[in-house]
C-alpha cells in the first residue's frame, strides 16, 4: 500500500445546461461553487432533478460543465481519472471478471503486478467481509455484497478522491445500515476524500462532515450544514435528531418548488 494522500476538491462557478432533442434548454445547474477539504466526507442532498447527480459526473469527469470549472487539487478535471473513484447505486460490476478480478482491475490499469493486485483486492475484501467470496461470479452474490464489491474496487487503486452516486439507494435497510458502518470505517482507515450522493436525510447525517443542501432545479447550494458529532452517531439520540429537522427545514422550500414546477407543467 502507499502511503496516505488525499486531494481537496475546488468546484469554481460550474453550471450545466442540456440541449434536448426537441429544441428545449434544460438549466440542470446554477453557477455552483464549493470547495472540499482533503480527507472530507461532503453529502449532497436536495430535491429529486437538481442537478446533484450532474455535480458529481461533472467532477468525475464523465460530463463537461457548460461554465466554470473542477479540479481536483490543482489539477483541472478533463475526464475520467482513476485517482477519481465512482461507486454507482447499480454497482457497475463487470459480469465476466469474479470478485477478485472486479476488485483488482483498476489495479492491472494501473500496471500493479498480478500478485501484488491480487494481495491489495484480497485486503480490500476482507475489509468489506467478502473474502471467501473472491473467486465467485459478481451474478452469484445479492445485491449488498456486489455493492460491497463495487467499495472495494473503488478504494483499492487508492484513488485521492471517491464519488458516491446513492450507493445504498436500491438496497433493503438493513442491508444498506450495514453498509453505511462499513463504508465508514473504511474511510477512516483511508480517510479519502468523499463526495457522496444521497436522499436519505438520516445517511447524510450519520455519515457526513458536512451536507450540501442544494435548491430545486435548476440546482444551487442554499446552504452547507457542518454536523459536529463524533462517530460513530446514533439514530436516536436528540442531537442527531436536531441535525435532521435542520435539514428537512431547508428542503422543504425546495421540496415544494419542486411540486409547484410538476404542476406548473
Amino acid at each position: 500500500m502507499s502511503e496516505f494522500r488525499s486531494k481537496s476538491l475546488h468546484i469554481r462557478n460550474l453550471a450545466k445546461i442540456y440541449d434536448t432533442a426537441s429544441g428545449e434548454r434544460v438549466y440542470a445547474l446554477d453557477p455552483t461553487t464549493l470547495d472540499i477539504d482533503p480527507g472530507e466526507f461532503v453529502t449532497l442532498v436536495g430535491p429529486s432533478g437538481c442537478g446533484k447527480s450532474t455535480l458529481l459526473n461533472i467532477v468525475a469527469g464523465f460530463v463537461e460543465p457548460t461554465t466554470g470549472k473542477s479540479l481536483a487539487g490543482d489539477e483541472d478535471i478533463t475526464r475520467p481519472d482513476i485517482d477519481r473513484g465512482m461507486v454507482f447505486q447499480d454497482y457497475a460490476l463487470f459480469p465476466w471478471l469474479n470478485v477478485i478480478n472486479n476488485v483488482s482491475f483498476g489495479l492491472e490499469r494501473k500496471g500493479v503486478p498480478k500478485q501484488e493486485r491480487n494481495e491489495i483486492a484480497m485486503d480490500y475484501l476482507k475489509t468489506v467481509g467478502l473474502q471467501d467470496f473472491a473467486t465467485k461470479q459478481t451474478d452469484e452474490l445479492s445485491g449488498g455484497m456486489k455493492q460491497r464489491v463495487a467499495i472495494a474496487r473503488a478504494f483499492a487503486t487508492e484513488p485521492s478522491v471517491i464519488l458516491m452516486d446513492e450507493p445504498f439507494g436500491a438496497l433493503d435497510a438493513l442491508t444498506r445500515r450495514f453498509l453505511q458502518q462499513q463504508l465508514l470505517k473504511i474511510w477512516q482507515e483511508h480517510k479519502r476524500t468523499i463526495m457522496f450522493v444521497t436522499h436519505s436525510v438520516q445517511e447524510a447525517v450519520y455519515l457526513s462532515d458536512r451536507i450540501v443542501v442544494m435548491t430545486a432545479r435548476p440546482g444551487r447550494i442554499k446552504t452547507i450544514i457542518p454536523i459536529n458529532m463524533s462517530h460513530p452517531r446514533d439514530f436516536k439520540t436528540d442531537e442527531f435528531r436536531d441535525y435532521e429537522r435542520r435539514v428537512y427545514d431547508e428542503l422543504d422550500e425546495e421540496l415544494a418548488k419542486t411540486f409547484d414546477l410538476e404542476t406548473d407543467n
